[in-house]
């Protein structure tokens, strides 16, 4: 697959912590407004203090998926997709996996961009299951009902990125590019009769 090159990454990765880091400022105030105007406002209140503390939690999963933020633990990682998978309707299942395990810098947004994509193949809900040999291969597959990757990823790891990706393309070509900055291989092992098998990652560096 042809991807982006590296300073496409490199400015990608900027652009978006400038905006976190400045959205994210305004969040914060908003918030602390909201929270000085405790009993006052009713429902109305209680709604947006509800809808600050959403953006804020997407923005601080977004700077990480941006990368460049340095290691961190699995569970540290993962606990950023708490409410994001599938619209809130699916959770993140590590198996086995030892939740003190530490991430490489490069590969929590491989990882976090993989489990997205999981949960934007749970129309339903259900699970985004994580399994693997840490430091060798990483598998990732959806777990729940018409389970089924977005086709513009099956098209990227066949080697058809998409030309002009918009909406839940952008996921796929940001996986597809973080991957390669990795040293991650990419590939889908689908078995017979199913839609959803294991996207693996795997580490050739």
């Amino acid at each position: 697959m042809t991807v982006p090159p590296a300073a496409d990454l490199t400015l990608a990765r900027l652009v978006g912590l400038r905006l976190c880091h400045d959205l994210g400022g305004v969040v914060g105030t908003i918030a602390n407004a909201l929270d000085m105007m405790e009993g006052v406002g009713g429902e109305a209140a209680t709604l947006a203090q509800d809808a600050a503390d959403v953006l804020r939690r997407r923005l601080i999963l977004w700077r990480a998926l941006l990368g460049g933020q340095g290691e961190a633990t699995l569970g540290s990682t993962l606990a950023l997709l708490d409410g994001q998978l599938s619209g809130g309707r699916a959770s993140a299942d590590t198996g086995g996996l030892d939740p003190a395990l530490v991430l490489a810098e490069d590969m929590i947004p491989v990882v976090l961009a993989a489990m997205l994509l999981g949960g934007e193949s749970l129309p339903r809900g259900g699970r985004v299951c994580l399994a693997g040999e840490p430091g060798r291969e990483f598998a990732v597959w959806p777990d729940g009902q018409r389970a089924a990757w977005p086709p513009g990823l099956v098209r990227a790891i066949a080697g058809e990125m998409p030309p002009d990706p918009m909406g839940r393309e952008v996921m796929v070509v940001w996986l597809c590019t973080v991957a390669a900055a990795a040293g991650v291989r990419l590939s889908l092992a689908v078995p017979p009769g199913q839609a959803a098998g294991p996207l693996m990652l795997t580490m050739t560096g």
